[in-house]
Parts: C-alpha cells; structure tokens; sequence
C-alpha cells in the first residue's frame, strides 16, 4: 500500500498533467473548428474538380488518339514521367491516437510489390517506415518532406507539388475526417485515373468545345488544379487529425479523472485507517491509566 507522501505526490502529478491535457484539448478543438468549415465545404467542390480534371485527361487522351492513331504513346499528361508516386501524409508530433499509425498500414498494405515511387510527409511517418524498412531488411528509397502540424505551409505545400508534378500517378495516403468519434485513412488519386478509363466509355470524354485547346487545358489542370486537389487533402489530413488528437485526449482526460477519484479514495482510506489506529491507540493508553 502507497503511504501518504507517494499518493500525495500521485495526485499533484495527476492534476498537473490533467491540466496539461485540458489545455491540448481545448488547442485540438480551436484548430478543428478552424478548419472544418471550409474542409466540409470544400469537399464536394473539389471532388467534383477531380472528377473534370480526370475527364480533361481522357478528353486530351483520345484527342491524341484520334489525332495520330492508335500507335501514338504519348497519351500521358503533359510534361509527365510515366511512373506513379504514393505520397503518405502523416505529423510531426504525436497524440493523435491510432489515426496515424492505420494510415501508414494502408499506405504500407498498398505499396508492397507495386512499382512506385515514394514520398513521406512527417517525421513519425518517416519513424514508422524506417522501423518498417528495418524489420524487413529492404533497402527502399524515398523522399522525405517536413511539414508543419499547426497548419498549411504554403510554401511547403509548393515545393511538395513541384516534385509530385514529375509523376503520372499520384496517389495520396491521408486520413479523411467521417464524423467527430470517426477518422477513416484512405487514398486519393490526385490524378492518374483518367488513363486508366477504357476508351469504350465515351460518356467519359468532355462533349463540348475547349478552348483555346485541349492540350493547353490539360496543360491548366496539370499545373493549377492538381495543386488545388493535393492542398485540399492537406487540409482533409489536418481536421481529422485534430478531430482524432481531441477525441484521444478527451479519453486520456477521462482515465486521469478516475485515477483522480481513486487515488482521492486511497488517501481518504489511509486517513480513516491511520485515525482509527490513532484512536485504539489514545483508548488503550486510557485502559492502561484506569488499570493503575
């Protein structure tokens, strides 16, 4: 049994960081709040702004077809290397409950024996597979960029996309915020799609008339709209992370509390214990005068 000093020191230490982690909470939530909004917004708007930019490609894909025949092989968008890139989006910090570590067993699930290039976001995304990449003794490259968890670096976000616009596919790994007690990993495919459609679906191609042409609207959507697309899965990874960090200390806040109660209980016990010992001891001295 704990004495009065250990559970004294138990419950200073307890009340400490429960304040501690009070504070995380309320910082998690103002940053969610912040961000849902628009991400919630913007969701629709920008899944929309996918799916044309996938028909652009397979529009600029069969116009190459028609064009120079079936043997023609630059049906890739513009500028363009041919491979494929999985980009993981992880954090730089922890105490976002599992959200992070399912997100890298997606992306870990996914890229094994597939031919693709790789790019981290994050330190404890970079941890994760280098322990990964140590457990399985298999030597794979890859590129690493830091970005802050506080909120979007414009100017990361740039330099991460001029080194994504080099790839054909690009396929991020994020996680995706469902409801506030749901974070969901998933992956999105910023652009790649479209050259995976059959050219039997016509429905797929854009009826109408582009100007000033189709290579130079693929060419648009390549440079513009894909940065758009990849921001907004930055901004999608940062709310449910959030969400994910606030619902992870709320718990964490909730089993000190108890711990609170109990050590709370302990040390009233012992006091009970120690008066009532203090008391038989004051009624045996009594006995003992009266005897005399």
């Amino acid at each position: 049994m704990k004495n009065k000093k250990q559970l004294l020191t138990e419950l200073v230490t307890n009340g400490d960081l429960k304040y501690l982690i009070e504070a995380y909470e309320e910082i998690a939530a103002m940053r969610m709040r912040k961000v849902k909004k628009s991400v919630l917004m913007n969701r629709d708007f920008f899944s929309g702004l996918n799916d044309i930019y996938h028909r652009v490609i397979f529009t600029y894909r069969v116009s190459k077809h028609h064009r120079f025949g079936k043997h023609e092989k630059n049906w890739l968008p513009l500028a363009s290397n041919g491979k494929t890139v999985s980009v993981l989006i992880s954090s730089n910090t922890g105490l976002y409950g599992d959200v992070i570590k399912r997100t890298f067993d997606l992306f870990r699930k996914n890229i094994l024996g597939v031919t693709t290039d790789l790019a981290i976001i994050g330190k404890v995304g970079r941890q994760l597979f280098d322990l990964e990449l140590s457990r399985i003794a298999v030597n794979r490259p890859y590129t690493y960029f830091q970005m802050s968890d506080n909120g979007v670096d414009n100017d990361r976000i740039r330099e991460i996309v001029e080194h994504l616009l080099q790839y054909t596919n690009i396929v991020v790994y994020h996680s995706i915020y469902i409801s506030i007690l749901s974070q969901q990993p998933t992956e999105t495919f910023v652009t790649g799609k479209a050259m995976e459609m059959s050219s039997k679906g016509p429905t797929e191609e854009l009826k109408c008339i582009i100007e000033p042409s189709v290579e130079e609207v693929a060419e648009f959507f390549e440079k513009q709209i894909v940065a758009s697309i990849f921001e907004q899965t930055v901004y999608e990874a940062s709310l449910s992370k959030f969400a994910s960090r606030m619902m992870s200390l709320d718990f964490a806040n909730e089993n000190i509390t108890a711990s609170l109660h109990k050590g709370n209980f302990a040390r009233l016990k012992l006091k009970h214990t120690s008066d009532s010992i203090s008391q038989l001891e004051r009624l045996a001295g009594l006995k003992i005068w009266i005897n005399k």
